[in-house]
């Protein structure tokens, strides 16, 4: 049986840490190890909420044969760094999908990925690596969502939208259909995106708007 590591020790780690004991393959073809220090130190009073230890960090952590890993950080660039060196390290990511998740037999999965419970993905969506979809999650069928996204809580990412690497899509978002996310953008929680948000950009509101 394989050792899961969750990297990153905030809030959504721990999410992530519940989520895994009722993802497809917990107990069977893995079992949860403990946290890697990610992006972020917290004071020592937040350690103590961790419901599993601390093993170091993704530069001194020493790789065992059975460790595979995930990544529980939720902003975008900061996940790709800390993927990126333990990857050169040699690490090797699995998928944490929810039993509680609805995922199309279509659906084209990258790895590293992490389906919260109640996500639904249609048809012939595509996923790339290391995304991060949370909860209550609603992505439409020929959606595409680039690596190192994340998208919070209770998002819609309507059909054949389009969504960059490393965009940040708020809680309660809505892209509309065929619309286009640029990459390394940022789309506020509650906005609704019409047709295309610029590479970089930040927006918010309805209709979304740069800020």
């Amino acid at each position: 049986m394989k050792n899961l590591i969750i990297i990153g020790v905030g809030g959504f780690a721990r999410e992530v840490y519940w989520h895994a004991q009722k993802s497809i393959g917990y107990g069977v073809d893995w079992q949860i190890k403990g946290f890697l220090d990610g992006d972020i130190k917290l004071a020592a009073e937040d350690y103590e909420l961790l419901p599993a230890k601390v093993l170091g960090d993704v530069t001194s952590y020493e790789i065992c044969a059975d460790d595979v890993f995930t990544c529980a950080v939720g902003t975008p660039r900061a996940r790709k760094v800390l993927v990126e060196k333990i990857l050169a390290r040699g690490a090797e990511f699995i998928n944490l999908v929810s039993n509680l998740a609805y995922v199309m037999p279509t659906v084209k999965l990258g790895r590293g990925v992490i389906i919260a419970p109640y996500v639904n993905i249609g048809d012939r969506a595509e996923l790339g690596d290391f995304v991060a979809v949370n909860d209550i999650v609603i992505i439409g069928h020929d959606a595409q969502i680039g690596k190192f996204s994340c998208v919070m809580p209770h998002a819609n990412i309507a059909g054949k939208s389009k969504i960059g690497a490393e965009v940040f899509i708020g809680s309660g978002a809505i892209i509309l259909p065929k619309a286009k996310v640029g990459d390394g953008a940022t789309v506020g929680a509650g906005s609704v995106v019409l047709k295309k948000v610029r590479a970089g950009a930040k927006v918010f509101g309805n209709p979304a708007i740069e800020i």
